[in-house]
């Protein structure tokens, strides 16, 4: 019989690209995030590609009942995840005190929603005596990063959480891996709120496809290790960092970070 895998935010990016890989190996998908019609045109173009089942499910992640909702779709149509993918995650640049409120709609997606969805259907693994769960943290989690300090933060709890879940589920039977990857050549700086085009040229540059992230994502899970740095350069970057006094690391990146984006401030 075919696996099943869940995977969120499938609409574009890194989940596309790994709901591209997993159909390429014979899984079956359901593929969540909210825009509708981009995900069904994914579903049709990998079930003629693969011929493998796509199921949609289009749902806000960051509403209050939204994990609720494709856990119940896939309770409702019987369908049993052999693993969870929790791609789905947003972030926001700026000050703190500028982005006020905007910042508890981030943290329930990348902290809340995922948390939920790691229970729901991790306690239905728990129960089989199987499965694997991947979360999608961020090189930025490994580091008190200014004008991205909420975002940052989550990603640190994504990390710390993994790894603390991994070691309660092994004895179920679930593995439990994080992969963190660093820039990545995706839309996520515009839609982070970054103008500055010096930022955004030294992050097309320092970064990796969204293919080459999907691809160690993919092999970090199947491999069941307990977490990945993904790229060679953010390896480096984090285990230099890790040397590196949390204070004056932080006070390295708001001087970099600044100087990067003082052409959208002046």
């Amino acid at each position: 019989m075919s696996k099943l895998v869940v995977i969120t935010g499938a609409s574009a990016g890194v989940g596309k690209e790994i709901a591209d890989i997993m159909a390429s190996k014979k899984w079956d998908l359901v593929l969540a995030a909210r825009s509708e019609n981009k995900l069904a045109d994914i579903a049709s173009d990998l079930s003629a590609k693969y011929g493998v089942s796509v199921k949609i499910c289009p749902v806000d992640l960051a509403s209050a009942d939204g994990p609720e909702k494709l856990h119940d779709y896939c309770k409702s149509n019987n369908l049993n995840p052999d693993m969870l993918i929790n791609n789905a995650g947003c972030g926001l640049f700026g000050e703190s005190i500028a982005l006020a409120d905007r910042v508890v709609g981030m943290l329930h997606l990348n902290i809340d929603a995922l948390t939920k969805l790691c229970y729901l259907f991790g306690s239905d693994m728990a129960q089989r005596g199987s499965g694997d769960i991947l979360n999608l943290g961020s090189i930025a989690g490994n580091q008190p990063t200014a004008y991205f300090a909420s975002y940052a933060a989550s990603k640190t709890y994504v990390l710390t959480y993994s790894l603390g879940l991994r070691h309660e589920m092994k004895k179920y039977g679930v593995n439990v891996t994080c992969c963190q990857p660093g820039y990545i050549r995706t839309d996520f700086d515009n839609s982070c709120g970054i103008t500055s085009e010096k930022y955004k040229k030294f992050s097309y540059r320092n970064g990796m496809s969204a293919r080459a992230v999907a691809k160690c994502a993919v092999s970090s899970v199947m491999h069941k290790r307990s977490y990945v740095r993904a790229g060679f350069s953010n390896k480096c970057a984090a285990f230099f960092s890790g040397l590196i006094p949390k204070n004056f690391l932080a006070w390295i990146l708001e001087k970099s970070i600044s100087s990067m984006t003082k052409d959208s401030r002046k």
